[in-house]
């Protein structure tokens, strides 16, 4: 337990510096990795489907690419910062108020960072609506946690103030 902390501190820097350098890829390469994860998904999806239609045959393959790159690229992504944000703020900060406070905040500089720093590279440009998403996906782990974390703790603390 004593090395669990730590462990979550380095996850929690990792996939923030993952984040930052994928925010730094050119236009060209951040769509190569995209379209890359988008094969990997119809293929997966085609496989567990029965019949021989493809999930393309359905939908529009652009259609496909946009979701696919905002549920899990950006949603996706942030949820899982946001888990090991707030493990990480709760183990190393003693004031659970605070370190939920602190998550909160340094989910939404992150988000908002992290499109900040697409308006650098050439063939990217920032977008409010993908801050939206990084930061609903960061919140909803964040809150998640609040519930199994934070609710019994503050609900034993009240508990013991009025015995």
């Amino acid at each position: 337990m004593k090395y669990l902390k730590y462990i979550f501190l380095v996850c929690y820097i990792f996939i923030t510096l993952v984040i930052f350098i994928k925010a730094f890829e050119d236009g060209e390469k951040s769509a190569a990795s995209s379209d890359q994860v988008t094969d990997v998904i119809i293929g997966t999806i085609d496989g567990i489907t029965p019949g021989d239609e493809s999930i393309t045959d359905k939908f529009d393959i652009e259609d496909i690419k946009l979701f696919i790159r905002k549920a899990i690229g950006h949603f996706g992504l942030f949820l899982v910062l946001g888990i090991f944000a707030a493990m990480t703020y709760y183990l190393f900060i003693k004031n659970k108020l605070l370190s939920l406070i602190i998550s909160i905040v340094v989910g939404l500089i992150t988000a908002g960072l992290s499109e900040l720093f697409q308006g650098i590279p050439v063939g990217r440009a920032p977008s409010f609506t993908d801050v939206l998403i990084d930061y609903a996906g960061y919140m909803i782990a964040v809150l998640l946690f609040s519930l199994i974390f934070y609710l019994p703790y503050y609900i034993k603390r009240r508990k013991v103030k009025i015995k």
